[in-house]
């Protein structure tokens, strides 16, 4: 195969073609990468976070709470986790419509309660099995954005000046 097929007019791959060849070539598409990534990092983070307040413990608004808090370095990681999400998310918007990407995003909630099940023995029902199945299903329902969202139009002439 000799890469992805053109579209006619705007030279950009057609949908779905550039998916396939890099599966074809064995290599992860940059979006799913961003996805995955994502998902650890936000998992990791919330792990951090909670181990943060095992570590504090009973949390008051004073001055040696706040200390407390300030030199575990879990708070810190969780802190770092919430910048890395930010940076991660933004690559996503770049290549995915909001109203895609967001519903999506839900896919944490099922990774942080599997996570917390593992890493602190939370409990893990059938009520929390059954609403991770509809959380699954409700974005395979939802359906993916693999195609980046188009370029706003140039409002410039045809000579490249603004109107």
């Amino acid at each position: 195969m000799s890469g992805p097929r053109l579209a006619a007019s705007s030279q950009r791959p057609v949908a779905g073609e550039h998916r396939r060849a890099n599966l074809m070539r064995g290599r992860l598409s940059p979006l799913l990468v961003a996805w995955l990534l994502l998902l650890a990092v936000e998992t990791f983070g919330q792990v951090a976070i909670r181990t943060a307040g095992i570590e504090v413990g009973a949390f008051e608004l004073d001055r040696r709470s706040v200390l407390k808090a300030l030199s575990t370095p879990w708070l810190w990681v969780g802190l770092a986790c919430y910048l890395g999400q930010f940076a991660i998310w933004m690559r996503i918007l770049e290549k995915s419509a909001l109203s895609s990407a967001f519903p999506t995003s839900a896919i944490v909630f099922v990774a942080v309660m599997i996570t917390s099940w593992a890493v602190f023995g939370d409990s893990m029902g059938w009520e929390k099995l059954l609403g991770s199945a509809i959380i699954v299903a409700g974005i395979l329902l939802l359906g993916s954005d693999a195609q980046p969202t188009p370029p706003v139009p140039s409002r410039n002439d045809a000579e490249g000046n603004p109107p």
